[in-house]
């Protein structure tokens, strides 16, 4: 039997010479009654507080047993003969039992209050750990680690998500042997995000989600700690808003960097529009000037009429990036109210007149096709990007069609297309949502036909057309029906 074996057997042994060297010394010294009972008292109580409630409680019998056969006549028997001695021995029964258990109880709530104390010191510790000292995800994790480790942890350690992901684990930290089996379990209290408790060889696992906001951010595990779930649960509590705490300054310098970005996107655009726009005036004005000085030569007048053209067109992609940028940078917001189709096409053709005039281009609006709630000036410029690519990229005399309906799907929305019969856009069969690199060559003027078609809580989108030409799209929220109420 080892040392730790012995020691309880030791204990009774020596709290059974104790009583009987009280009674041997009792007897020895001649003490009456009243004097030996109170020495039996002052020894049971010692007892109690040396080896526990068990110990006293048979110890007070003991005594008991002492004091009636040594000290209350007839001597050196269990039997009591006057009624007063019955009523001392009971009250001294009752008096070892009652004060050994109440000795019992305030060590107790000494102990408990003696750990209170250490909980309150090593969560104080956190506190100033986690929000005074920690810059990165990492110290976090030790100063977990250290928590738990006051706390009698003998493993265990922090684990977070990565993307709010319960199955991409990241361990911050970590002490001990660490199974197979808390990596799976992790993963179901952190989906579940309710707090775990399971036996194991380290004694109670707990398994604590970092809950914030109603969602697991990770998990912290104790294993075989030596105190109570609710100093865990308040350490789980501190650091997870210590992660958040985190994640938030993280995602500020994010936003901004961004907004930096932002502003010196809209900066170098406006900059660069307000040195194009100047010699574009006085290119078109120029352009004017040779128009009437070529009125006589049929193919000096169709050079300078494309460069008319093209000057327009350019002058019309550097009014959309201010646009853009207007609207990105939060100076003018977009002003939608109820659009009839039919309307932007007729701008769409004084806009145009060139393309109008040089080759066919429909327009059918579908009878039950509801008015789109846009601004009409960002509409517009869509529009006429999509007809001016339609006409740059389709033969000589290939007609274009511009039709409006119903979405197919979404009964809240409007689809205008613009259709034509150039090379279409490749191997891209279908994009509702188009980025840079999605089309090869698409321009300058889709990213900007996209961003306004987004500002007006729209989208834009491509396809190849059956029988060969592309389909350009613009999806727009439907204005709201209004019914008309009949007066009784």
């Amino acid at each position: 039997m080892t040392a730790k074996g012995w020691r309880p057997v030791l204990q009774w042994a020596a709290a059974v010479a104790s009583i009987a060297a009280v009674t041997a010394g009792g007897k020895l010294v001649g003490l009456n009654a009243t004097t030996i009972g109170y020495v039996f008292l002052v020894v049971v109580l010692l007892l109690t507080m040396w080896g526990g409630l068990a110990l006293g409680l048979a110890m007070s019998i003991l005594a008991t047993a002492c004091f009636n056969f040594f000290f209350l006549p007839p001597y050196y028997t269990f039997t009591i003969e006057e009624p007063a001695n019955w009523i001392a021995l009971s009250a001294f029964l009752v008096t070892s039992i009652v004060v050994g258990r109440l000795v019992v109880l305030a060590r107790r709530q000494a102990e408990r209050a003696e750990t209170r104390r250490r909980e309150i010191e090593t969560l104080y510790g956190l506190s100033m750990d986690l929000f005074t000292s920690t810059t990165r995800v990492a110290p976090l994790g030790e100063a977990a680690g250290r928590a738990l480790t006051l706390l009698g942890a003998s493993a265990g350690g922090l684990v977070l998500f990565e993307g709010g992901n319960s199955y991409r684990q990241q361990v911050v930290w970590w002490t001990g042997p660490r199974g197979d089996e808390v990596e799976d379990i992790v993963a179901g209290v952190g989906r579940h995000s309710q707090p775990v408790q399971l036996p194991s060889r380290f004694g109670t696992d707990f398994y604590l989600p970092l809950v914030l906001g109603g969602r697991a951010s990770g998990v912290l595990v104790a294993r075989g700690a030596h105190t109570s779930k609710e100093a865990l649960e308040s350490v789980a509590r501190l650091v997870a808003i210590a992660v958040e705490r985190e994640k938030y300054i993280e995602e500020s310098a994010h936003l901004g960097a961004l907004r930096e970005a932002d502003a010196l996107k809209t900066s170098l655009l406006r900059a660069i529009s307000h040195d194009l726009t100047t010699p574009l005036t006085s290119i078109s004005i120029r352009t004017e000037g040779l128009k009437r000085h070529a009125a006589r030569d049929s193919d000096l007048a169709e050079d300078v009429n494309g460069i008319a053209e093209d000057t327009s067109r350019l002058r019309r992609r550097i009014e959309g990036l201010l646009a853009m940028a207007r609207l990105e940078g939060g100076t003018i917001r977009p002003r939608p109210e109820p659009t009839p189709p039919g309307d932007l096409f007729r701008a769409v053709r004084e806009n145009l007149p060139r393309v109008f005039e040089s080759r066919s281009v429909t327009a059918r609006v579908e009878p039950d096709c509801p008015d789109a709630y846009v601004d009409p000036s960002l509409a517009l410029e869509v529009l006429v990007n999509f007809v001016e690519n339609a006409d740059r990229v389709s033969p000589a005399g290939e007609p274009l069609e511009l039709f409006a309906r119903k979405h197919p799907l979404a009964g809240d929305q409007v689809r205008i297309e613009v259709l034509d019969r150039g090379p279409g856009i490749g191997a891209i069969e279908n994009s509702s949502a188009l980025s840079p690199s999605d089309v090869p060559g698409r321009g300058l003027g889709l990213e900007i036909a996209r961003s306004l078609a987004a500002a007006s809580g729209g989208s834009i989108g491509l396809s190849n057309r059956p029988g060969g030409g592309a389909v350009a799209r613009l999806d727009l929220p439907a204005a709201p029906a209004i019914v008309a109420r009949e007066e009784v």
